[in-house]
């Protein structure tokens, strides 16, 4: 006699909390998204202290230069302040996970990963964020990084500091 087993249908979604997130995803956010941010906000460099992050972390260096590459996108092309966290902070923001969404849609071989970005990007823009995601997301992945497909985060308003 057969069991039957319950799947569920849909992706899980994002969680509000960044410990809640899988080591890619994690690893992205505290690595790239937010070390990057912070160094802008510090008026510095960013990319020694991406680069900083990811070698602490034990991850390959050259996944920094694509985080690099998509959040000087980002940074400018954004038609408004893109909510991102201290590298401290709890709580995952609506539009980091829309960039965590972005880059796991790139690993799961979306043609356009960056379209998840519209919600804060000026349209043209998003064809020059596609490199960027593809790579970090083929930078990761050569090096074990595995993401986890979740659906597209709901329309979480910024929550800026």
């Amino acid at each position: 006699m057969g069991q039957i087993l319950s799947f569920g249908r849909f992706a899980q979604p994002w969680p509000d909390r960044a410990a809640g997130l899988d080591a890619a995803t994690d690893f992205v956010l505290m690595t790239c998204l937010r070390p990057w941010v912070a160094a802008v906000r510090d008026k510095l460099d960013p990319l020694p202290a991406v680069l900083t992050a990811i070698a602490e972390a034990g991850g390959p260096e050259e996944a920094g230069l694509s985080a690099h590459a998509l959040m000087h996108g980002v940074a400018m092309q954004a038609v408004r302040v893109v909510d991102v966290g201290c590298p401290h902070c709890a709580r995952l923001t609506g539009d980091e996970a829309l960039l965590l969404y972005a880059v796991t849609e790139a690993a799961f071989g979306v043609d356009h990963p960056a379209e998840a970005l519209a919600a804060f990007m000026h349209e043209p823009a998003l064809a020059y964020l596609d490199p960027p995601l593809i790579g970090l997301a083929r930078r990761l992945d050569a090096a074990g990084w595995r993401f986890r497909r979740r659906r597209r985060p709901e329309g979480r308003a910024p929550d800026l500091h």
